[in-house]
């Protein structure tokens, strides 16, 4: 009986013994190494959703900073990822990784979020610029709206540069007034991106509804329409996607070309004119600038 007793105890401070040695290797193990964050940018454009699927060498789970102001660290486990919205910000954001071992060692890895090429086709065959070599073959004003080239005055913003810019006003007295802009040579929309970037100077909020026609319009393609929303905060960048526009407006009840009016339609053809109509429907009176219409980055 003292002998099983006494096996029982050795047997015991044997444990006791490896379950010490078994701590300390806990507590003096490594600190996780070949941390990663494993980014992935779901669209190409901005504003970007960016996938994170943090990974590392003995690591049991990850601390997450995305790297966007006011947003907290986030907790996650091994083979679980995050994903976040970044602006568009003429800073790359920063995103932390913190892998956690099971002995609460940490490894603290910091990746620069570098934003994919900007995919832009160029769609003008001479973008718009009203500079040397890039200006149009004429601008108009219709229904109270009148255009003059100008130095921009303010050289801020989404367009920083002194340079010439095209000056819109408007006197509030029609709601369907606007400009054409006739361009030296035809924009394709061929290609698969259809988006025509250009800067637009407003210092209120409003909705501007461009199109591209032929001359004459609606000859061989309809002409295609799009509106997006100016914020009002100076010179901005415009993306005009052309892929979600519509039809634009004749009045005939079976529209042209086999195409309704405001039916959906993605151009796939020429245009040798852009238009711009500020507030369409709306008498809005006051001074707007445009600018690089068509220009890739």
């Amino acid at each position: 009986m003292r002998r099983f007793i006494f096996g029982m105890v050795l047997i015991s401070i044997l444990s006791c013994d490896r379950e010490n040695d078994f701590d300390a290797v806990l507590v003096e193990g490594p600190a996780p190494t070949d941390v990663q964050a494993n980014l992935q940018f779901n669209n190409m454009t901005p504003p970007f959703s960016v996938t994170i699927n943090p990974t590392a060498k003995g690591a049991t789970a990850f601390e997450v900073l995305s790297g966007l102001p006011a947003q907290p660290a986030t907790l996650v486990g091994i083979q679980e990822s995050l994903t976040f919205t970044y602006p568009e910000s003429e800073e790359n954001f920063f995103v932390t990784i913190r892998a956690i071992a099971a002995n609460d060692k940490v490894t603290e890895e910091q990746f620069e979020l570098v934003p994919p090429a900007d995919p832009c086709a160029p769609i003008f065959g001479t973008p718009v610029t009203w500079d040397d070599g890039g200006g149009s073959a004429f601008e108009f004003g219709f229904n109270g709206a009148a255009v003059e080239v100008v130095e921009n005055p303010d050289p801020s913003g989404a367009n920083p540069e002194i340079s010439n810019v095209l000056q819109i006003t408007q006197d509030g007295g029609g709601n369907f007034d606007g400009i054409g802009i006739q361009m030296l040579s035809n924009a394709n929309f061929s290609a698969d991106d259809k988006i025509i970037r250009l800067n637009f100077w407003s210092n209120v909020e409003v909705p501007i509804k461009f199109a591209v026609q032929q001359d004459p319009n609606n000859d061989t393609e309809r002409e295609a329409e799009v509106t997006v929303i100016h914020t009002g905060s100076g010179w901005e960048e415009l993306r005009i996607n052309f892929s979600t526009a519509t039809a634009g407006f004749t009045g005939n009840a079976d529209g042209v070309l086999g195409v309704l009016d405001f039916e959906s339609f993605i151009p796939s053809g020429e245009y040798i004119r852009f238009a711009a109509q500020i507030s369409p429907g709306d008498d809005v009176a006051g001074t707007f600038y445009l600018d690089n219409i068509g220009v890739c980055p």
